[in-house]
């Protein structure tokens, strides 16, 4: 089994780095091909921009790509925000850029490892099933998923604040209440995990009670969790 998981983080780790060279040749080819507008050339004023459709794309791409690199892509985080002003080729340069810079940082080693990106590519399609299951209206299937979600996410905030609890086995309960205790954050934060794992548990075990409402603002709830507390 440790060889099969082996096999499938290196696939994953293939993904990432296809993904990201796919970008920087994308990148590159807008850039080289930009128009120009010479509506103000009396004046002196020629802007350039690069396609309009194009750079959508890519720039939809690189903002998955991020998701993908979690915290570690906190540093590339305002580009994405400014490149969001248009395709001007200026935005479309510094977007690149920012890429290679990437491409350099992992080459270099200095992204530590590719462990992050696997847990949330692997989050990333949990929620996205959940989801599909919430659409179809199989919220309690739905309910279970981000139980599970939501628990692997405290267990591995917990490994890196180094407060995991001395337990076999450990509950969401558990997590979030040594999180809280090491200051991992603060007390609304502790309340809100707690009353998504409320829901995730009724999920787990039928509760009658429980309603599709109830389900979707776990959902939305975890989701906003997943990315303020990106590890």
């Amino acid at each position: 089994m440790q060889g099969k998981n082996k096999k499938a983080d290196m696939r994953n780790n293939e993904k990432i780095v296809y993904l990201l060279e796919k970008l920087i040749r994308d990148g590159e080819d807008l850039c080289n091909n930009p128009w120009e507008n010479k509506q103000h050339e009396n004046i002196g004023l020629v802007t350039r921009y690069v396609d309009l459709e194009g750079f959508n794309k890519w720039i939809s791409s690189f903002h998955l790509f991020l998701s993908l690199l979690g915290h570690l892509a906190r540093p590339w985080q305002d580009i994405y925000e400014n490149s969001k002003e248009g395709n001007r080729i200026e935005n479309a340069l510094s977007v690149l850029g920012s890429l290679k810079s990437i491409k350099e940082n992992l080459d270099d080693g200095l992204l530590i490892s590719f462990e992050d990106i696997i847990f949330a590519e692997a989050f990333s399609d949990l929620i996205d099933q959940a989801e599909y299951l919430y659409e179809q209206g199989y919220f309690l299937a739905c309910g279970v998923i981000l139980r599970a979600v939501l628990e692997e996410r405290l267990k591995k905030l917990c490994e890196r604040a180094m407060c995991l609890p001395n337990k076999a086995r450990s509950t969401i309960n558990d997590y979030n209440q040594n999180l809280y205790a090491a200051k991992a954050y603060d007390k609304i934060t502790f309340k809100n995990v707690d009353s998504m794992a409320a829901v995730g548990n009724a999920a787990a075990h039928n509760d009658p009670q429980l309603n599709k409402q109830g389900v979707g603002r776990f959902l939305r709830d975890l989701q906003g969790f997943l990315l303020r507390f990106a590890t």
